[in-house]
């Protein structure tokens, strides 16, 4: 009995020995280097912004007789009438009602130009107690005709917001207050 108790700690022994903490030849001592390091960590604190949906509105164009006095002028539509004032439907147009209870219709429209002008929604946001709309403007080559640059937009509708802010390339621009 004894003998078999000294056979099973001499066993034991020799894999405690075998399982030692000494490095392999393969096993290296250098630290990896973690490329997340708890010092350039940085942590979010507060959630991205939500993103609202949103679609171009397509043959429609801003009436000629149209007052612009800026640059760029964005226009907010409560109902069909507002809009009809502003803007005229092309007979191309796919929808030519836009949809005035879930949607914001927004536009924007560039004083006359003979310079081929496009102008793009890139995203919607709501962020800081506004919805954020970011657009892009792109000018083109030279055309024979002048032009007034527009576009027309529908927004997804989100509650709670007061103000609509536009970016243009990546700047803030103007803002619209969403209260009727």
């Amino acid at each position: 009995m004894i003998m078999r108790k000294s056979i099973c700690l001499l066993c034991l022994a020799l894999a405690l020995q075998q399982c030692g903490t000494k490095k392999t030849e393969t096993e290296t001592t250098d630290t990896p280097t973690d490329s997340l390091a708890a010092d350039s960590l940085v942590l979010a604190t507060k959630p991205a912004p939500a993103l609202l949906a949103f679609s171009p509105l397509e043959g429609f164009a801003v009436k000629t007789k149209m007052p612009l006095p800026d640059s760029v002028n964005y226009f907010l539509f409560f109902n069909q009438e507002e809009f009809n004032q502003k803007f005229t439907a092309s007979k191309s147009a796919s929808n030519p009602t836009p949809d005035f209870l879930i949607n914001y219709v927004v536009a924007a429209a560039m004083k006359t130009s003979t310079q081929l002008t496009l102008i793009g929604l890139d995203s919607v946001s709501v962020a800081n107690g506004s919805i954020d709309v970011y657009l892009h403007i792109q000018r083109g080559e030279q055309l024979n005709t002048p032009i007034i640059p527009s576009s027309v937009f529908a927004i997804e509708r989100r509650d709670g917001y007061s103000t609509m802010q536009f970016f243009v390339n990546g700047k803030m621009d103007n803002g619209l207050v969403l209260v009727q």
